[in-house]
């Protein structure tokens, strides 16, 4: 291609044909968009345009073949103002052309998400990431199926170190084939990112033990606020978890952790993350992904034991069917979220994790993480693969009030007498507790109902006046004959 410098594009913007320089309509009604600023945006995300080189139908798409002009492609890419969200699946086979793109790219200073996809992109020197090096609002960088050489991560440090405005918050290094050296030399580059809310290093299986010591690293930097660590599909072993959960004990802002398809993981590291479990104040993880495992009855009560007590984790993410957990382990996890031997262990129950299972979904951010967690309902049924036994009480637990909820279903007639010390002070609070939890029903219980409780209501409070006969009588004749008197604090 020749040289063309942006004066050239410049001169002949408005009148060139687009027809002249795409390989079909479609392609020129995008460029069309580009030029006069008129992109539509999907539901997905505001401002993304996708440059692949295979049928691909996602919005605002451009379906690279011969015919296409890599140079005005870059010209109106760069100058277009609306685009937020460039997905780059394919890439000019001559370097010189990669370089022209590149060039025009580093114009816009609008685009916040840059994802590379299945690109045989040579990145030995600097020039494929100048866009990196000079973006001021790129927030999320995205590197899938690329593959990175240690002189190549050795360069992708580099250019990530040079960066003046290091205000991502998104970086994913997706199946790339990184080593451990590699990964240790971009995680290096990355200290300074103090604004990184999601690290991914899934699919790259040449990692192991030390890279979860890089990652350690960046993890262990005060000034991070992580909230989402992918490293899932990477060959982890207990011994590697054991490294990784130590560096996150003090995440702070941790939410998300994905572990699935590291299949060498047994219930020995599963224990380990009782650490994090057992250090909710520092440690308040929500959702952690073990799909693709066999868990096993030891990894199932290696799990319950350290989520005894943990107040944050709701979605734990397994596959049933394959999980290996057998009628014991779904015991365990049932005794976890409702023990019945009494009112206090039902009551010190875990009332917080609300899904266990395969069926979620996400809703993105304009960055591409996940936003927003769902669980439940969303493949035709409620926690396909989990026991019963199990799901009544995961449903129980999205309640407001899950440990009023249980105690009421599992134990209908309270034991009253341990109260008798307080005497009559006691019995307002034992009906207002009743007259509460009969306004606040469980939506998912069909058994609670109010005719039921306001019969375990007038239970409670006659069991509690037959306990103690003369005291109820003795109240009530001195309220009638105290004619005004103060009554002391223990009448």
């Amino acid at each position: 291609m020749e040289r063309r410098d942006n004066n050239y594009y410049d001169v002949r913007a408005q009148d060139v044909k687009l027809e002249d320089i795409t390989s079909s309509a479609h392609n020129a009604k995008i460029l069309r968009m580009l030029r006069d600023d008129d992109l539509a945006s999907t539901e997905e995300e505001e401002g993304a345009l996708y440059i692949v080189d295979y049928t691909f139908d996602h919005g605002n798409t451009i379906f690279v073949k011969e015919g296409d002009d890599w140079g005005w492609l870059g010209y109106f890419v760069g100058r277009n103002k609306q685009i937020r969200g460039l997905h780059l699946y394919c890439l000019p086979e001559e370097e010189d052309e990669v370089d022209a793109f590149m060039e025009s790219l580093c114009r816009n200073q609008f685009i916040e998400r840059l994802d590379i996809r299945r690109c045989d992109i040579d990145i030995s020197s600097l020039s494929p990431f100048i866009f990196i090096i000079n973006s001021r609002n790129l927030r999320a960088l995205e590197l899938w199926n690329v593959d990175i050489s240690l002189e190549n991560a050795s360069n992708l440090a580099m250019a990530l170190s040079r960066r003046q405005h290091k205000n991502l918050t998104r970086f994913v290094l997706s199946r790339n084939n990184l080593s451990s050296e590699a990964l240790a030399e971009i995680t290096a580059a990355l200290t300074g990112y103090s604004s990184l809310e999601s690290f991914s290093v899934s699919g790259n299986v040449l990692i192991g033990r030390d890279g979860c010591v890089s990652l350690g690293a960046i993890i262990r930097v005060a000034a991070l606020h992580l909230e989402q660590v992918f490293h899932d599909d990477d060959d982890l072993d207990d011994e590697g978890l054991q490294t990784l959960v130590a560096a996150l004990t003090n995440a702070t802002t941790l939410q998300l952790l994905a572990l699935s398809s590291n299949r060498s993981i047994t219930a020995a590291g599963l224990r380990a993350l009782s650490h994090l479990f057992s250090s909710a104040a520092a440690c308040p993880l929500e959702t952690l992904f073990l799909e693709d495992m066999n868990i096993g009855d030891e990894g199932a009560e290696a799990l319950v034991d350290g989520l005894r007590g943990n107040t944050t984790l709701k979605h734990l993410v397994l596959t049933p069917d394959s999980a290996g957990i057998t009628s014991t382990g779904w015991t365990a996890f049932s005794r976890l979220l409702c023990d019945t031997s009494s009112i206090n262990n039902t009551y010190s129950s875990n009332h917080t994790l609300e899904h266990i299972g395969d069926d979620y979904h996400y809703v993105s951010d304009p960055f591409g993480g996940p936003k927003l967690f769902r669980s439940g309902n969303y493949s035709g049924g409620y926690f396909p693969g989990i026991p019963p036994a199990v799901v009544q009480y995961l449903k129980i637990n999205k309640e407001n009030y899950a440990a009023k909820i249980k105690i009421g279903r599992c134990h209908p007639d309270i034991p009253v007498e341990v109260f008798f010390g307080y005497k009559l002070k006691f019995l307002p609070l034992l009906v207002s507790w009743f007259v509460g939890f009969g306004t606040r029903k469980c939506s998912n219980c069909q058994n609670s109902t109010t005719r039921e409780f306001q019969r375990r209501e007038l239970s409670a409070v006659y069991k509690f006046i037959r306990g103690m006969p003369m005291l109820a009588v003795d109240g009530q004749m001195r309220l009638k004959s105290s004619c005004g008197r103060k009554r002391k604090f223990d009448e």
